[in-house]
């Protein structure tokens, strides 16, 4: 019988035994990491994208209030005339807020004095149109701000005058 061997001391090393030491305590410790990261994860998703769709964050789009151009508005003097001999009918004439406006008869010299309010990046259209009663000549005449802007005439039996601009 010989001499039982004695067992390995406790303070001995097995062989190859630091080397699964190692290999298990790296995996614990990165296993605790990615679980750290995963943890922080979920923390900070929500509030950083607001909710989720699918499991991706949802970024809230940003909110944009509209916001008026500020546009001048401007006041026009405007004077329409018609002058002939024996009157005029069937006027027709552009008023505020481009308005047509109808006067069935009027005598000569006619005169409407209006007050045309509108944008001053606008283009403002003004017109006058009449019939001559009788013979003659019938003429037409618009001025806006003191500046005559149209200045027509026609001659004969019910004539027909125009002026626009």
């Amino acid at each position: 019988m010989g001499v039982p061997a004695a067992p390995p001391s406790p303070s001995a090393p097995e062989p190859g035994g630091s080397r699964k030491l190692k290999l298990v305590s790296t995996t614990v410790v990165a296993a605790g990491v990615i679980a750290l990261v995963l943890a922080l994860a979920v923390q900070v998703m929500p509030q950083a994208g607001g909710s989720t769709t699918h499991g991706k964050p949802t970024v809230p789009a940003p909110s944009v209030e509209p916001v008026a151009a500020a546009v001048a508005s401007v006041t026009h003097s405007v004077i329409y005339e018609l002058l002939g001999e024996d009157g005029v009918r069937g006027i027709t004439y552009v008023a505020d807020g481009a308005a047509i406006v109808q006067e069935r008869t009027a005598s000569t010299p006619w005169t409407k004095l209006l007050r045309r309010g509108g944008s001053a990046d606008e283009t403002e259209f003004y017109s006058v149109t009449a019939q001559n009663v009788g013979g003659g000549t019938l003429r037409c005449r618009i001025t806006v701000d003191g500046q005559v802007i149209s200045d027509e005439s026609a001659s004969g039996d019910h004539a027909m005058v125009t002026c626009a601009k």
